[in-house]
């Protein structure tokens, strides 16, 4: 052998390089989930998307004796007031001309029905929320 690779063997570590490889382990094993705490429902309820209980809650309480009157004006002009705008200014545009700045008669029936679908629509949006804050309800059987 060459005696300059009698020297790169000597300060080679051979026993290292030339060892069986170690034996490989496998990751690709199935593991299992940790368990999850279990969800408990928030309400006992039929309504599976739980959607009617901002009503329920907050507006169906609005109109109970219990309710002090500033709670109920509260609700009335944050809720009912943009909504007693939209149908007051529904009746306006019914009823008032802007082009002719007069009031309109209906003359014919199309004019006559879309009068009364104006009116009726601006009414039902004007009145819809102080009748549900307002309104009473006689006392369930449940309560004394």
């Amino acid at each position: 052998m060459d005696p300059k690779l009698q020297q790169l063997v000597a300060r080679t570590n051979l026993d290292e390089l030339l060892a069986p490889p170690a034996q490989a382990v496998d990751l690709n094993q199935p593991v299992a989930p940790p368990a999850s705490a279990p969800m408990e429902p928030a309400r006992s309820t039929s309504d599976p998307f739980q959607v009617s209980f901002a009503t329920t809650d907050v507006i169906g309480k609005l109109h109970d004796g219990g309710r002090s009157s500033g709670v109920r004006w509260f609700a009335l002009v944050f809720l009912g007031g943009p909504m007693l705008i939209f149908g007051l200014s529904l009746l306006y545009l019914t009823w008032y001309d802007p082009q002719l700045q007069i009031f309109k008669i209906p003359n014919d029936v199309r004019s006559a029905l879309k009068a009364l679908f104006g009116t009726v629509a601006g009414l039902a949006f004007s009145g819809f929320w102080p009748y549900v804050i307002f309104r009473r309800r006689p006392a369930s059987a449940g309560k004394a």
